[in-house]
Order: C-alpha cells, then sequence, then structure tokens
C-alpha cells in the first residue's frame, strides 16, 4: 500500500526505487516485472522521474503534469502493489492490481485538488518548494515502502494534509476580498 501510496505522488521514482532494490539483491520481483531489476531500465525509470519532477516545477505545467499523469500514476501504484505482494499479472491477481490502482489514484487525485495553485505563492510557499517537497517524499516514502511499508503511506498523508492546509490557509489570508484570492 505504501508504494501504491508513493506511486500517487510521482509515477516513475517508486517504480526505479524498486527496480534498484531488486537489482541490488534486496528482494525478489514476480515473473512479469523482472525486467523491472535491469540496469537500463533503472537508469531509464530515474530518467523519467526526473523529467517529470523538472516538469512539475515549471508553474505552467504543473497542473497538467498532475492530470496527464494521474492514468500512469494508477497504472504504476497497480503495478508495484502487485509486485508487493508477489500476485503477478494472471486473473487471480485482479484485485491486487485494482486495489494498487485505487490507492494511488486517490492519491494523485487528492493531490492535484488539494495542492494550491502554482501561479500565486499559497501562503509564502512557492510551487517549486511544493513540488520539492513532493520529490522528497515520494523518494523517502518508495526507500521506507520498500523496507518498512505502511509508514510511507503516512509520510504521502502528512504531505496531503500540508497541501490542504496551505490552500485553506491562503482561503482565509484574502478573506472577503474575492478578487485578491485568485
Amino acid at each position: 500500500m505504501g508504494l501504491a501510496a508513493v506511486a500517487g505522488l510521482r509515477a516513475y521514482l517508486p517504480l526505479a526505487i524498486v527496480g534498484l532494490f531488486a537489482g541490488l539483491g534486496l528482494f525478489e520481483l514476480s515473473a512479469p516485472f523482472g525486467f523491472l531489476d535491469n540496469a537500463v531500465v533503472v537508469v531509464a525509470l530515474f530518467a523519467l522521474a526526473l523529467v517529470e519532477g523538472v516538469l512539475d516545477k515549471i508553474p505552467a505545467l504543473g497542473k497538467a503534469v498532475d492530470v496527464v499523469q494521474i492514468p500512469v500514476r494508477i497504472v504504476a501504484g497497480a503495478a508495484l502493489f502487485s509486485v508487493a505482494l508477489g500476485a503477478g499479472l494472471d486473473a487471480g491477481a485482479i484485485p491486487e492490481l485494482a486495489a494498487g490502482g485505487v490507492v494511488a489514484g486517490v492519491v494523485a487525485g487528492l493531490k492535484a485538488a488539494t495542492r494550491p495553485p502554482a501561479n500565486v505563492p499559497a501562503a509564502g510557499v512557492s510551487a517549486r518548494f511544493l513540488s520539492g517537497f513532493e520529490d522528497v517524499v515520494a523518494f523517502v516514502g518508495g526507500v521506507l515502502a520498500a523496507l518498512v511499508p505502511l509508514l510511507s503511506a503516512v509520510l504521502v498523508a502528512f504531505l496531503l494534509y500540508f497541501f490542504y492546509r496551505l490552500r485553506k490557509r491562503r482561503g482565509r489570508k484574502y478573506g472577503g476580498l474575492r478578487i485578491l484570492g485568485d
């Protein structure tokens, strides 16, 4: 569940971390996901994670990247949930795939809905800072999810709560002056 939650923030970073850990021999991957431990795949996933993170830091593209990446994050979450349980991709793995997709989809949707708008600083916090904070949570959460599974879900929940509080604080800042709010 922790890996799927982290995949809801960043699609490629938890896949790359799982591939790296599997390549180092820390755990085994089930049959259809065995390609993730290949060094070329791990490097490609880290490169995609870097591109995703850089695009998210551009204020004009941040919201669009979040919306476009939701299906990718759902698929990544489903795959990571299945990998963590060793279920694979056969018909018996449908509940695991669905659960992982739901967890990643809920996190991705909540992130897109609660993250303050990128074009205006929200309560004194810039969009680049928020994106960097997401990167840190995704990386630390991915590592923790591979070692202590549920702790990363708590970390992701904290990030979503942080976004919610910033959005709420920004709304209070302008009070009744709607013209200054957006």
